[in-house]
């Protein structure tokens, strides 16, 4: 059972008091804290603080920066990577964090069954192979020199390779899931709430900025405002009544790295596969596009997404979806029907898994409205948001609602996850030429690259197989003349290491101490 309300706030106010101790209010959901298993956005800001690879995320641009690694460099021919290790580097039980943990933890993510990001290593020579099971382990490209150096030989150039490992799935993992590479190490854990204390042992103890990071997890509005109100909470980035947060400029909003979309699941990722799917074909899901309400769709979102990869300076324009129309449609839907057989009166079945709220009865009507005309029986399942992200690995349904954040400034954030052989592509969805434009890419020089990776998008988006639908906006309340470390940023990452609580008092002197 949950704790009660009163056990919490007296909690909270008592660690409120210590400046020493940064509180952070989340959304009520489990965790998964294994950093080769978890994709979930909210995992990986606690991650951030248990575990630490060779690169981290500057707490301001979020570029890469030393950690454990303190220098690398390329060979002439652009495919080994040689990394120098800082010699103080300690796990959270004391033991050295050497080449060897790095290797270790790197085949052990690549052993992992389903590891959402394991494919992001299929760069390193052999590395795919023995992910599939099609490869031996002393065939894979990683190789300690000695203690603190490391070599890895890659299939081809690979720059944008330490943006990726700033990652939390290519962080130094311990055998033991107790034990952390990071700047703090898990104090108690019990439901609703999570208590992080600083790793004695790390190697930049020193500019750890809080003692303990304390997580509470609720989904009550009143409650959270409450918490932040009174100073019993530094940041809440779960559900809160904006109205009535007395300091408004502790209102953070910000575009995220991050787009929302619907995706076609094809059959090679269902169970139950039928004689004959339609939505396996280029021709069936592009007459949807063209009847997609795009505008009654993007009309409650700040920022509509006709494309998948998020606006970047040097990523050319991509043709994307803004537009609907219902004539060509009925005739590609009937070209398609003719081409394959199928008899203009007869139904085809089209099922679409969303979250609960996710979108309006209106929105939802509109689809219907559109679908209809096209000889299309639509029905629409809803679930809840905790258990969503199960629904879309196990469901036979065809149609799924995602919102992607990327986990590097590249383009290749989003492009991977239609990747034929991604740990992450959740469609099924393969193009062999669309897999061989990506390949190429990361041979070429950066200019050359953006233009080939808009190529491979294109592809993407002509399939049909995804309909991009906004770019979600991010919402924190924070005041950053009490919290420090703490910037905007659009992947709304935020470093544990760096947060502190400012000199304050906890209650402020006009504020009553009640819950109303």
């Amino acid at each position: 059972m949950r704790k009660s309300i009163l056990t919490i706030l007296l909690f909270s106010l008592t660690f409120a008091l210590f400046a020493k101790d940064f509180v952070i209010v989340e959304s009520d959901r489990p965790h998964d804290l294994d950093p080769h298993t978890t994709s979930f956005s909210s995992d990986a800001e606690i991650l951030t603080g248990l575990y630490e690879g060779l690169f981290s995320y500057n707490p301001v641009s979020l570029e890469p920066q030393y950690a454990l690694c303190i220098d690398y460099r390329i060979s002439r021919d652009k495919k080994r990577m040689t990394f120098k290790l800082r010699q103080d580097a300690r796990f959270s039980n004391g033991e050295v964090i050497n080449a060897q943990a790095v290797k270790d933890s790197w085949m052990k993510l690549l052993s992992t069954p389903n590891a959402p990001y394991s494919s992001m290593l299929d760069i390193i020579r052999g590395a795919r192979a023995f992910r599939l099971g099609q490869g031996k382990a002393e065939d894979v490209g990683i190789f300690v020199n000695d203690d603190y150096t490391l070599s890895v030989y890659l299939t081809g150039p690979a720059n944008y390779l330490p943006k990726v490992l700033c990652h939390s799935s290519f962080s130094v993992v311990h055998r033991l899931p107790t034990v952390y590479s990071g700047p703090f190490e898990i104090e108690n854990m019990d439901q609703g709430l999570i208590v992080l204390a600083k790793n004695p042992y790390y190697w930049d103890l020193k500019n750890v900025a809080s003692d303990q990071i304390i997580f509470y997890q609720s989904d009550d509005a009143e409650e959270n405002t409450w918490y932040f109100n009174t100073g019993a909470a530094d940041w809440v980035y779960g559900s809160v009544f904006a109205d009535k947060i007395y300091d408004k400029k502790a209102l953070q909003f910000n575009a995220e790295f991050a787009t929302s979309y619907f995706f076609f699941k094809t059959s090679e990722k269902k169970s139950a596969k039928a004689a004959f799917n339609p939505w396996d074909y280029d021709e069936f899901r592009n007459a949807i596009l063209e009847a997609m309400p795009w505008d009654i769709l993007r009309s409650p979102f700040m920022v509509s997404a006709p494309t998948l990869v998020y606006p970047m300076g040097d990523y050319p324009t991509v043709d994307g979806f803004s537009y609907t129309d219902p004539v060509e449609a009925k005739n590609l839907m009937a070209m398609a029907r003719e081409k394959y057989g199928i008899p203009a009166d007869t139904l085809i079945p089209l099922v679409l898994d969303i979250t609960e709220g996710a979108f309006s009865p209106e929105q939802l009507q509109a689809l219907q409205d559109a679908f209809a005309p096209l000889g299309l029986d639509f029905q629409v399942n809803f679930y809840n948001a905790r258990l969503y992200f199960d629904v879309v690995a196990s469901s036979n349904s065809d149609i799924f609602s995602y919102t992607w954040i990327g986990d590097f400034a590249d383009p290749l954030a989003f492009l991977m996850l239609f990747q034929g052989n991604s740990t992450l592509n959740e469609s099924g969805w393969q193009n062999d030429e669309y897999d061989s434009l990506i390949e190429k890419a990361a041979s070429v020089d950066a200019a050359s690259r953006s233009a080939i990776l808009a190529q491979a998008e294109q592809i993407l988006l002509d399939s049909g197989i995804i309909m991009p639908l906004y770019h979600p906006i991010s919402f924190n309340v924070i005041d950053l003349d009490e919290a420090g470390g703490w910037a905007l940023n659009a992947f709304d990452l935020h470093p544990l290491k760096y947060l502190y609580r400012k000199e304050k008092t906890a209650l402020g002197p006009d504020i009553v101490l009640a819950n109303e």
